[in-house]
């Protein structure tokens, strides 16, 4: 079966982000050490802690998407945190994304 895609979808470009990635990847099998920043994917694994607290989440339930703009309760903690050390911060001005990606587009759609 043939699928024809819109003009406008050939259009679309590939990631740039993954297109840096697959090149540091390459040049990491050539034996050349790369730093690579452009997926944000962290050389070292995931802390204990994190892992049962992720767990723990997924126990409760948690196992659906969230808000856009991030978990209710955690931004509320996050504005109590920031005012706790002196910042004027409200749950309504805090946004929680995945990734930095996310938060430029979410911020520059509100």
């Amino acid at each position: 079966m043939n699928m024809e895609f819109a003009d406008r979808v050939q259009r679309v470009e590939p990631s740039a982000t993954l297109a840096i990635s697959n090149l540091s990847s390459e040049l990491e099998a050539e034996g050349i050490d790369v730093v690579d920043l452009s997926v944000g994917e962290p050389d070292f694994p995931t802390p204990d802690n994190i892992v049962e607290a992720g767990k723990d989440a997924m126990d409760a339930g948690h196992t659906g998407y969230t808000s856009s703009n991030g978990i209710p309760e955690l931004r509320e903690a996050l504005a109590e945190k920031f005012t706790n050390q002196g910042l004027d911060a409200d749950s309504d001005e805090i946004i929680v994304t995945p990734g930095g990606k996310q938060g430029c587009m979410r911020r520059s759609t509100r």
